[in-house]
């Protein structure tokens, strides 16, 4: 007679001090989600074992009992598991957790003790209405303590997961200006493991949400430096769906840039980065509905008949603001929209704001009911056989939508109401000419030995930039500059570049390897303090924007403000 014998890729034991006999779940942690992998009750001994043939992944795992989370354990091994745990459990709560033949999880159950006083105490600490300044030095102690204790853990355990979790319970350390740089250094993106935690989605969405400025191309910017850096196939793929989701929800007008940025030049281009097939169709709808309407573009033409069958064109309509509105029939907002809308022009009465609305459906008495409710200064237009394309155009999906162009047409508002148009109007216009502190003349050397001075530069706008190669942020800075550089030539900049240091053969090396070749490149090859007795260059990098009379824009700027600058020059 034959003996089966069954071999377990994974044996999970756990059994509690008394509290429900309701089944347990055994669940993995991926981002935001909790995925269920099993489900046992407990025996007469309040034990459950999970067992299975299939490898379990590496990760931080939960035992769930009546939708609460009884503890959190680790696998860092995705191969033969055995462990076994004993907790205490007290009026819904798990008092105390042992883990047989795992030190790394007795030493995270540890961790999470040692975690839950200390923010516990921190807390009590600024609850008790003491002295602030006392309360605060306190509070700054304690949080010395966990971070070194976490960096204790880090190091003991890399490799681990708990040297993961360990590691990213704090963000690192920046000098001032540096941390937009450095905050997600603690996460490693070649490590998958890193998906089966909890740590992903929430430090990008404080890096993308609250570190960085809501500007589409920073944001874009630092998406394409993080998918383009060494990172593992499987957590480039989530960063690219996670980040897109991110823009494509947000209710901060601009940031469909982003998502139209992450969805063509990511998710649809690279089909192994977004394996749903659903989720594809929505981008690709979304891209295609997008892309000719977004923020800082020229609007798309439209041209298109009134009620007389009078050819009214939307680029030709010269006004300093066109409000452009797309409505219909049988549509309880479009009407509540368009009294607002209607009322709004009649208060205002401002000659510098016309008005181009496009009924979208294809009923000529409505239009023609419409066109004698609309002040008389409105264009109102049809396109009943849609070959005009508005809805692709113009993200024509459902309405009321409204738009905002400026003087050359450009897109300054989008997916508006009445009520944010003349705010979003008057900050507009609150642009206006004053008189620059004029920036000083340098006279140096460029990289080629020829002379070359500030003022010799005709350009309505010359971005003046102080670096050096050899500073933490310099390296980086320099390559979203030389990117703005190469994206702007049209716009009539020259980028005047100012090497601080006085290595020319190291300099003119970095150049040459950085391809940082086709702008203006200068140093001082003298001794003297031509640079240091204008400028203020004693902590590179050091960015300003000048303008035709070498008057000074903005100084101290980042490349990502720089760059929302230039996307306005031409406005």
């Amino acid at each position: 007679m034959w003996s089966l014998l069954i071999l377990f890729s994974y044996s999970i034991s756990l059994c509690m001090n008394g509290e429900s006999n309701l089944p347990v779940i055994l669940a993995v942690q991926q981002g935001e989600f909790v995925i269920p992998v099993d489900t046992v009750s407990p025996d007469n001994h309040g034990c459950v074992r999970f067992e299975g043939n299939i490898p379990l992944e590496a990760g931080q795992y939960v035992f769930v009992q009546s939708n609460r989370r009884l503890f959190n354990f680790l696998i860092s091994d995705p191969g033969e598991v055995m462990l076994s745990f004993s907790a205490h459990l007290e009026d819904g709560r798990t008092l105390e957790v042992q883990a047989e033949g795992s030190e790394e999880n007795n030493a995270y159950m540890r961790f999470n003790r040692f975690l839950q006083e200390h923010y516990g105490r921190a807390n009590e600490i600024l609850e008790q209405g003491r002295d602030p300044e006392q309360a605060l030095a306190d509070v700054e102690r304690l949080e010395a303590t966990i971070r070194d204790y976490s960096t204790f853990l880090a190091r003991e355990y890399e490799g681990y997961m708990l040297g993961i979790i360990a590691k990213n319970v704090f963000t690192p350390a920046a000098a001032p200006g540096e941390a937009a740089i450095h905050y997600l250094d603690n996460i490693d993106f070649t490590d998958p493991r890193i998906l089966n935690t909890s740590i992903l989605p929430l430090r990008l969405k404080e890096y993308f949400t609250g570190v960085l400025p809501p500007l589409p191309d920073s944001l874009i910017f630092h998406a394409d430096r993080i998918l383009k850096a060494d990172i593992h196939p499987k957590v480039k793929g989530y960063v690219a769906r996670y980040l897109f989701t991110l823009f494509f929800t947000s209710e901060i007008m601009g940031m469909e840039s982003a998502a139209v940025h992450m969805a063509d030049t990511w998710l649809l281009a690279d089909p192994s980065l977004c394996p749903d097939s659903d989720l594809k169709a929505e981008m690709e709808t979304f891209v295609r509905f997008n892309k000719q309407c977004l923020l800082g573009m020229k609007a798309p033409e439209l041209n298109l008949p009134d009620v007389h069958g009078r050819m009214q064109s939307l680029l030709e309509t010269e006004a300093r603001y066109t409000i452009v509105v797309f409505f219909e029939d049988n549509c309880p907002a479009c009407s509540s929209e368009l009294l607002k809308l209607t009322r709004f022009a009649q208060d205002h009465n401002d000659p510098d704001v016309k008005y181009f609305a496009v009924y979208t459906q294809d009923n000529k008495d409505i239009l023609t009911r419409y066109t004698a409710y609309f002040p008389s200064n409105w264009a109102t237009v049809w396109d009943p056989d849609f070959s005009s394309c508005f809805h692709e155009k113009f993200n024509v999906r459902s309405t009321p939508r409204i738009y905002l162009l400026d003087k050359n047409k450009t897109i300054i508002g989008r997916d508006l109401n009445t009520e944010t148009l003349e705010g979003l109007i008057r900050d507009h216009s609150r642009k206006q000419e004053v008189v620059l502190p004029r920036a000083p003349d340098l006279l140096l050397e460029t990289d080629n030995g020829t002379s070359c001075s500030l003022y010799e530069i005709q350009a309505p706008y010359t971005v003046l930039y102080f670096y050096d190669p050899a500073c933490s942020v310099c390296g980086l800075v320099t390559a979203q500059l030389y990117k703005l550089f190469l994206s702007a030539k049209d716009k009539g900049l020259v980028f005047f570049t100012v090497y601080t240091g006085n290595d020319y053969l190291s300099w003119k090396k970095w150049l040459i390897e950085g391809g940082y070749t086709d702008w203006i490149n200068v140093w001082n090859s003298a001794s003297d303090d031509r640079i240091h007795k204008h400028y203020n260059v004693t902590a590179p990098p050091l960015t300003l924007l000048l303008d035709k009379e070498k008057g000074i824009v903005a100084d101290s700027l980042s490349p990502e403000a720089l760059s929302v600058i230039i996307n306005q020059l031409n406005q």
